[in-house]
């Protein structure tokens, strides 16, 4: 007999086919299940190996062993094994096993493009029950339950083929304070792709929503609008490290390209390695991206102190806080990364940068400005090429200075550096918002939320846009996008109902916050918060006068402020008492107003809010000259002579002056060149809900202005 037909008739071959198929059944198994727990990589390995070491003895088992009726015996080579029972059922295993492997594949395969089609229209439903009810009020209180989560629509654009989301890269070290590590890893990788203008790489912002998700590759890709997806993981123990990342097409699930990087670590090469992996990385994903791998190129080490950068790490790790204490922590972090080296060009940038966000959301004093931009300078001094410190010196010229066409000049060069960037096409929109160019600041956003599209702050940015040209649909269509944020951030819950209440006049969705379901006020925001006083000024354009009064009363301060008002509670109280007809109780509080608002000029001379405020109280004591002049002082100051969203909303408060001292065709005058300001918060609709307008509304040249402006009707 042959060699061949004894292999058959001992079922050799059958047992090897067998063997084949129920282990890559085994591994399709494992791929799911280990991906699933979080397994480390060496567990598949090590069942591949386990599987690959079995071969060839089930084969020699298969020779010399036969199972049958009387159990497992010796093949003394006489039994014709071919034709019996215990061959049959081998080739029904084999033949279930290869059926269990096409079913898992047609699963893996289709599966996901199957429940994504059903996604998708699940989606276009609710985005259109969405819409139907945008009117109703909202309730976003903070001892209300949160908004209902929608899933949230693609993004409204084709996926580009080159564009990518990172992952934040899962941290699998057993040792503990290390989250700073893995997340410096995946922000030198974000960094270095962005430099690639042919990539399109979504921001650090966005990504941190999925950081530990359990959605799947395919609904990330549709929620981000990319076309592929990195995902990887860290392992640091002791003086090892090791790294895996694998590149995965966002709409088939199919694997690109994947690596491990297993390396010894040590001190003094910490950068080097993250930089290593960053580049390697990068290089790889221009290669299978079919782009220019211009973000190969490999930056120097900003440090060769590692305690100096790791310092730096831990800076970094809690910038998104721009609470004041988390701000003088990064400073002094980083002041103890400069202890250690003075020539480190980052650190030293990003101190300056901190001393910007000190002024810019707390102190207002010009010397945290003056250091900002010197620790800036000093920076660029060092490193001139460095983009991200020609990013942080164009925030420098639009904070500090207000200096649109500086930053704009420094952004361009930042841009050249970083094309992917979507803080600088976010900074962009800012700044030309802020300089009154509402086209730009559109096409400047849309980019940054291309590059960004789950960013609480671009998604409002571009519906506060929408409301300041007026553009209902435009803020509808951004607010389905911003409530399906697993996180809606406090100054955007009711963004929807103030556009609609300052275009359109519609008061009712709004107050609706204030009111919960047995009818019992509520005070939407923290006493003394900035939002404090949107509410005063919310429930006091809606006549709900008694909301007003308690607002007034619940704040233990004499006054709130934001960048575009200072209103003292003495002035607030005679706002309600004018139009309730309390005419001594308005001028009494008006004086007292008065009284503080010298005080606060005497100190800041230059504050063109308390100004406003000033010409306020004069309207009400009959003081018309007065009140003229405070107002037109208080536009000429630098901040809103540079500042069009500040002007056009102290123009706004101006005609609110104008209407208590002047003639009905004077107001109707001014009204009307206010009113063909491109961008405005205060559509006229909104505008005339201020009581102080009572007067006016049926002299012939207010119906004039009705006529023409008016959309109240229109409801869009």
């Amino acid at each position: 007999m042959s060699l061949f037909n004894e292999l058959k008739r001992r079922n050799v071959f059958r047992v090897a086919a067998a063997y084949v198929v129920i282990g890559w059944l085994i591994l399709q198994v494992a791929e799911i299940v280990l991906g699933f727990i979080g397994a480390p990589e060496w567990v598949g390995k090590a069942i591949i190996a386990l599987l690959l070491l079995g071969f060839v003895p089930v084969l020699a088992l298969a020779w010399v062993f036969e199972v049958g009726p009387h159990g497992v015996r010796r093949d003394d080579g006489t039994n014709a094994r071919d034709a019996s029972p215990q061959a049959r059922r081998l080739d029904v295993i084999t033949l279930g096993s290869v059926v269990l492997v096409m079913l898992l594949l047609v699963w893996q395969h289709l599966g996901s493009a199957l429940t994504g089609e059903q996604d998708g229209r699940q989606a276009q439903q609710e985005s259109r029950v969405t819409q139907q009810q945008a009117a109703p009020a909202v309730q976003a209180v903070q001892s209300a339950p949160p908004p209902a989560r929608v899933r949230p629509e693609p993004p409204p654009f084709e996926v580009p083929a080159g564009s990518i989301a990172v992952l934040p890269f899962t941290n699998r070290s057993a040792e503990p304070d290390t989250a700073y590590f893995v997340d410096g890893i995946h922000d030198d990788l974000l960094t270095q792709l962005a430099r690639n203008d042919q990539l399109i790489v979504i921001s650090r912002t966005s990504m941190m929503e999925y950081r530990d998700t359990t959605k799947n590759v395919r609904q990330i890709g549709e929620e981000l609008g990319v076309a592929t997806i990195l995902e990887g993981a860290v392992q640091r123990a002791g003086q090892r490290v090791r790294i895996n990342a694998q590149l995965i097409d966002a709409k088939t699930d199919a694997h690109l390209w994947a690596d491990t990087f297993d390396r010894e670590l040590t001190p003094e090469n910490i950068f080097d390695l993250q930089s290593d992996i960053a580049v390697a990385i990068a290089s790889a994903l221009g290669r299978t991206l079919n782009v220019g791998s211009t973000a190969a190129s490999r930056p120097s080490a900003p440090t060769l102190d590692p305690e100096a950068f790791d310092l730096y790490l831990r800076a970094r790790a809690i910038r998104d806080e721009a609470t004041e204490s988390r701000i003088r922590e990064r400073i002094e972090l980083y002041r103890r990364a400069l202890a250690r080296d003075p020539k480190f060009a980052l650190a030293m940038g990003e101190l300056g940068r901190e001393y910007v966000n000190l002024f810019w959301f707390h102190t207002r004093r010009d010397a945290d400005r003056s250091e900002g931009g010197r620790w800036i300078d000093q920076a660029l001094e060092l490193a001139p090429d460095e983009p991200q410190l020609r990013l942080w010196r164009a925030e420098y010229f639009y904070r500090a200075h207000l200096d649109y066409e500086a930053a704009l000049e420094e952004l361009d060069r930042a841009s050249e550096g970083l094309p992917g960037s979507a803080e600088a096409a976010g900074l962009r929109g800012f700044i030309e918002r802020r300089a009154g160019r509402p086209r730009e600041t559109i096409a400047a956003l849309e980019r940054a939320v291309l590059l960004d599209p789950r960013s609480g702050q671009v998604l409002q940015a571009l519906m506060e846009t929408g409301w300041l040209l007026g553009d209902l649909d435009t803020v509808s269509r951004w607010n389905a996008q911003l409530v399906a944020l697993p996180e809606i951030p406090q100054t955007a819950i009711a963004l929807h109902s103030q556009a609609r209440m300052g275009v359109l006049g519609e008061s009712g969705p709004l107050m609706a916050r204030y009111v919960d379901s047995t009818g019992t006020v509520l005070v939407a925001a923290p006493v003394g918060t900035p939002t404090y006083g949107f509410d005063f000024h919310h429930a006091y354009m809606a006549r709900d006068f008694d909301l007003a009064k308690t607002l007034i009363d619940t704040l233990a301060e004499e006054f709130w402020e934001d960048q575009f008002s200072l209103v003292p509670k003495a002035l607030a109280r005679a706002q309600l008492a004018l139009v309730q007809g309390r005419d001594n109780e308005a001028r009494r509080e008006a004086a007292a107003a008065i009284v503080f608002l010298d005080a606060v000029l005497k100190e800041h001379p230059d504050d063109y809010r308390a100004y406003m405020a000033q010409a306020r109280a004069k309207a009400i004591l009959g003081e018309a000259a007065a009140a003229r002049d405070a107002a037109s002082r208080s536009l000429a100051m630098r901040i809103p002579s540079r500042d069009q969203l500040i002007r056009a909303e102290l123009r706004a408060e101006q005609l609110r002056v104008l209407a208590m001292i002047d003639d009905s065709d004077t107001l109707a005058s001014a009204m009307d060149d206010y009113l063909q300001l491109e961008m405005k918060y205060w559509h006229f609709d909104g505008l005339v809900l201020d009581p102080v307008f009572d007067a006016h509304r049926d002299h012939p040249a207010f119906q004039a202005l009705a006529a023409k402006y008016s959309r109240k009707d229109s409801g869009a």
